[in-house]
C-alpha cells in the first residue's frame, strides 16, 4: 500500500515551541524539538504531520486517525523512520519534502 499526503505550511506558521500542550495530540516531544531545532520549524511540522498521514493512508486499518500511536524519527543521515506504538518499523518506507509553502510525504508499506 502506498499512502500521500500534502499539506500547507501556513497551518503551522503562528505556532511556538510552548504552543506545545496544544499539540501533543498529533506530535511527540521529540518531533516537536526536532522540528524547533530546524531552520524551518513551520515546514518541518508540516512535514511530520504530512508523513503521519500518509503512514496512516498506507497502514489502513487500526492506525488510522491513531497519531497516538504514529511517530516519526530521524537516523543521524536526516532520513525519516516511521514508528509504530514507539517502535521503529521495518513495514515503512516514508519520504518528507518541503518548500516554504508546501509539505508533501509519501508513505509505501511493504512486507
Amino acid at each position: 500500500m502506498i499512502g500521500i499526503d500534502i499539506i500547507a505550511v501556513r497551518r503551522f506558521i503562528k505556532l511556538a515551541q510552548g504552543d506545545f500542550p496544544h499539540w501533543k495530540k498529533f506530535f511527540t516531544h521529540e518531533e516537536w524539538e526536532y522540528a524547533f531545532n530546524r531552520p524551518n520549524p513551520s515546514a518541518s511540522l508540516a512535514g511530520l504531520y504530512a508523513a503521519k498521514e500518509a503512514l496512516m493512508k498506507a497502514a489502513g486499518g487500526d492506525l488510522v486517525g491513531r497519531f497516538d500511536r504514529i511517530s516519526v524519527a530521524h537516523q543521524k543521515d536526516g532520513t525519516p523512520r516511521a514508528c509504530i506504538d514507539g517502535e521503529t518499523s521495518k513495514h515503512f518506507y516514508i519520504s518528507i519534502s518541503h518548500t516554504d509553502e508546501t509539505a508533501v510525504a509519501v508513505a509505501a508499506r511493504y512486507a
